[in-house]
């Protein structure tokens, strides 16, 4: 055992629980109860970071062949190893969440209480989860729909779950420490090494991952890579079995392609413009919190935020009021000077995000405030805005907020299936309406959907996440990152008895040949032939179907089981002799 494993078995022990979040305050801001947790965290004292180091170009080949010298020799392959890197990861983000609420706070001048509740404390859930969980996900599986068929059973049918080999996880910035962290969980808990390349636009979270994981992680097997474009190129050059990339479409792309060298199969997490259809049956005060909270966190640089609304005209003026309302709640009516409010994560973008707004032929009824000195951007509401308006382009990733008014949902769907093509979640505001929630999610296609919520579908871990087509393909979260990292390798284990039914097979049985041709076409012509165990649709009996099952199904199983039988009770020569007389008058 080398002195890397012994350390770590020497530091982690057999029990392993999460530590518990503080449920309730007092004190702080009557109109929040809990305000006085978010004003501690906000007011933490500043702690040192690492700088931001590129990864020499020339050593990325050698890592990535130093994580599949470990793989080959089975060194991430045992349950007990996963969980100890699984602990090792969690408390790798316990030890130091207030240095990763510090990197998140230079970064993207993310709010403490975001940084929390949005990375740090998911991060931990997501492993904890993988951990106690990671056994059931590993059993081998029955497949299901195993007829009662001893070609079937006694070939004992299982799939195994093998992991891919090694993995590279390319990161975005704009929840740059989860959207490392979550796919990284799943690598690990299946099997796989794993490469790790946080975003360069968030320097601090990867220069911190990089400081940290040569001291909970075990380096033979999980590394971070630092670096810009050139980087990322030579890390894509490199054969990997499995590509987990969050980002951009455009990127995305230039990623399959690089893929496509080594056919490597990729998980793509991408974006889209995600509408939000608020209908006239809705709870327009509920709807206007609801969406605003989702558009406005993190400066709306969230893939799955609302991108635009869709509003009945007759509640429109409604709607509005109601937006501006709690958009003065949330921030006090001063966002700029709001610890509650983000910022666009750079220039480039604040700069993308500005000259859209500038741009706009809608008119601007909240906010629309910029500062680009603290690279802000208020909290913006737009109306009368066309399909054609520059903020209806593309992914809008900033805190501006279009409404488009529409008749009703039939015209709010026909909007959708027209301009936002796959986006990766759906937002319906129906109310109790729940013949219009369904009207809206059976005419429509996005990678998620929530009803009368924007974003919660995220907060339930048995929820695979992931786009479609556009907006991304593969899933992850919860087991759903396993099976992503895993290899479902379906087995069958033929035991010696059955060579007295497959026998059959061999072109030849003791005693003399047959010729295949032959015997298939005389079989054909017998009526053996498998048929059908249904009706031509129109032509339906319930008799006849019975029938059709009986003599499709039960009765060949009942046959085989006899033959299944005999062989346990030594009348094999009988029943063997049975069938070469039966395979004589074929050849006959």
């Amino acid at each position: 055992m080398d002195s890397y494993m012994q350390n770590i078995e020497a530091s982690v022990d057999g029990v392993f629980s999460c530590c518990p979040v503080p449920k309730s305050a007092t004190g702080g801001n009557p109109r929040n109860p809990n305000h006085q947790i978010y004003q501690i965290m906000s007011d933490l004292p500043k702690i040192s970071l690492p700088e931001f180091e590129s990864t020499s170009l020339d050593l990325i080949p050698a890592l990535v062949e130093e994580l599949r010298a470990s793989f080959n020799a089975n060194r991430t392959k045992s349950v007990e190893f996963r969980k100890t890197q699984l602990k090792q990861l969690f408390y790798l983000v316990h030890d130091h969440a207030d240095r990763f609420r510090e990197a998140l706070a230079q970064d993207l001048h993310k709010p403490a209480v975001e940084a929390w509740a949005f990375e740090i404390s998911p991060a931990k859930d997501e492993i904890q989860r993988a951990i106690d969980s990671l056994d059931e996900w590993v059993k081998p599986e029955k497949p299901a729909g195993i007829p009662f068929f001893p070609f079937s059973i006694a070939n004992k049918p299982v799939i195994r779950k093998e992991p891919k080999g090694v993995a590279c996880v390319i990161g975005t910035w704009n929840y740059p420490l989860i959207l490392c962290l979550k796919p990284l969980v799943g690598a690990i808990a299946a099997g796989c090494t794993a490469i790790i390349k946080p975003s360069e636009h968030a320097p601090k979270v990867g220069a911190l991952l990089h400081e940290l994981f040569p001291q909970y992680m075990d380096p033979m097997c999980y590394r971070v890579v630092l670096g810009h474009k050139e980087e990322a190129e030579r890390l894509l050059q490199c054969e990997f079995d499995h590509i987990f990339y969050t980002g951009s479409a455009g990127v995305g792309k230039l990623i399959m392609k690089a893929a496509a060298e080594h056919l490597t199969p990729v998980t793509l997490e991408l974006g889209g413009k995600s509408p939000a259809i608020v209908t006239r049956h809705a709870d327009v005060a509920l709807a206007a919190k609801r969406i605003a909270w989702a558009k406005f966190a993190n400066a709306g640089q969230t893939c799955v935020a609302p991108d635009y609304v869709l509003v009945a005209k007759s509640i429109q003026n409604e709607f509005v009021a109601a937006l501006e309302k709690v958009i003065n709640e949330f921030y006090e009516g001063k966002p700029q000077e709001s610890k509650e409010y983000g910022r666009i994560v750079n220039e480039a973008q604040w700069t993308r995000v500005a000259e859209i707004l500038d741009k706009t032929e809608g008119h601007v009824v909240i906010g629309g405030n910029k500062d680009i000195s603290d690279l802000y951007i208020e909290p913006t509401v737009v109306t009368d805005v066309a399909a054609t308006d520059s903020l209806m382009e593309s992914e809008i990733f900033g805190p501006i907020l279009p409404i488009i008014t529409v008749e009703d949902s039939a015209e709010a769907v026909k909007f959708v299936r027209e301009n936002a093509n796959h986006p990766l979640a759906l937002y319906a505001f129906t109310g109790e309406n729940k013949t219009e929630a369904e009207y809206i999610l059976d005419n429509t296609l996005s990678g998620t959907a929530a009803i009368n919520e924007c974003m919660w579908q995220l907060a339930v871990p048995q929820l695979p996440f992931g786009g479609v087509r556009t907006s991304g393909h593969g899933t992850y979260v919860g087991k759903a990152s396993f099976d992503t990292f895993s290899h479902h390798r379906s087995v069958v284990e033929q035991p010696k008895w059955m060579e007295y039914l497959v026998g059959l097979r061999y072109p030849g049985l003791p005693g003399g040949g047959y010729d295949h041709v032959t015997k298939l076409e005389k079989y054909l012509k017998s009526g053996q032939d498998p048929q059908p165990k249904f009706q031509r649709p129109g032509e339906e009996s319930v008799l006849v179907s019975l029938m059709a099952f009986l003599g499709a199904s039960v009765v060949p199983g009942i046959v085989a089981g006899t033959v299944w039988l005999a062989h346990r009770r030594g009348l094999t020569n009988v029943i063997l002799g049975q069938v070469r007389a039966i395979n004589d008058n074929f050849n006959a």
